[in-house]
């Protein structure tokens, strides 16, 4: 009885081997580039996304909504973080094409200013311009638990809570707004360093040493309980109720939140970053003035600068 189950069994597999003939099987799946596909197309935002593409080899949509916004080439993405930041955003929105268009010139210039190689390894591989800004202000949060109700100089636009997926969204592309070059600017030049240097993202990118030592010991979660107190006096401009940056340009930063929310221990990587967008975004006489009256600041630029 097993001899004859045996062979019953051997001429099904024949069987089904002869109707699976290589020359009979066809893929289910053949296309394995992005999700939707990107083509040339007849207005200036879609030649930008197409030529980025072709350059870069990044997704960058501004059309998508719904499900579609979150279906990319390797399933659909997950949205935990937009969720639990800024839930009434889903399902998310397609960006209006005269801001978009706007904000993919400023893109791909920025891009091009670049080493290509740097563009093509960056994390960043899908973007997706809306219409509603996710932004969630860590700054303004974390200085909140001291009682300290201080604005946050520079809020991004460009969602990158996502990026350990490859994936930033660029919010507030919305005609009733309209460009917004300078907070563009920086929102772009942010995203990319910080998504390049934060070992959050990515993981062989030390900081040299020498950028390290500048303002080691100067990062607020690096004083003690006396010296926190004295500076939380000296951070704020209390005339505006704001932040004193020529304190914080004393000890070597350029942005609070490298000072407040950083240490040479933590994240270091992310105020090199600081540094990169303030370089992108401060015109040169500007800046040199501030590198002029800040010695910690020049050196720590010229650290960076060699790096």
């Amino acid at each position: 009885m097993k001899t004859i189950y045996g062979i019953l069994v051997l001429v099904g597999w024949l069987v089904i081997g002869s109707a699976c003939h290589e020359s009979s099987l066809t893929p289910e799946f053949t296309y394995n580039g992005p999700i939707p596909a990107i083509v040339d197309g007849t207005s200036e935002a879609q030649k930008i996304c197409y030529d980025l593409y072709q350059k870069y080899d990044h997704h960058v949509y501004y059309t998508l909504s719904g499900d579609e916004a979150l279906r990319t080439n390797v399933g659909i993405t997950q949205t935990n973080m937009i969720e639990y930041n800024t839930p009434e955003a889903l399902p998310l929105v397609a960006a209006d094409e005269a801001t978009a268009g706007s904000f993919l010139k400023l893109l791909r210039t920025f891009y091009n200013a670049l080493p290509a190689e740097i563009v093509k390894t960056t994390v960043i591989k899908r973007q997706v311009l809306i219409k509603k800004n996710l932004w969630y202000d860590n700054l303004g949060e974390y200085v909140g638990y001291y009682g300290l109700m201080l604005p946050t100089p520079n809020l991004s636009i460009g969602y990158i809570d996502e990026a350990q997926q490859g994936i930033v969204y660029w919010g507030e592309m919305d005609d009733d707004l309209g460009p917004q070059p300078e907070l563009w600017k920086y929102s772009i030049a942010s995203s990319f360093f910080r998504t390049r240097t934060s070992t959050y993202f990515t993981l062989d990118m030390p900081s040299p040493d020498a950028f390290i030592q500048v303002s080691k010991g100067k990062y607020f979660n690096e004083m003690s309980y006396e010296e926190q107190d004295e500076a939380m006096m000296d951070m704020v401009d209390w005339e505006t109720e704001e932040w004193n940056m020529d304190y914080l340009r004393s000890l070597g930063f350029v942005d609070p939140y490298a000072f407040f929310m950083l240490s040479s221990k933590y994240s270091p990587n992310e105020d090199m970053a600081s540094y990169a967008t303030w370089i992108v975004c401060t015109p040169l006489e500007e800046r040199q003035d501030i590198l002029d009256t800040y010695p910690l600041v020049n050196r720590s630029y010229e650290k960076g600068l060699r790096y």
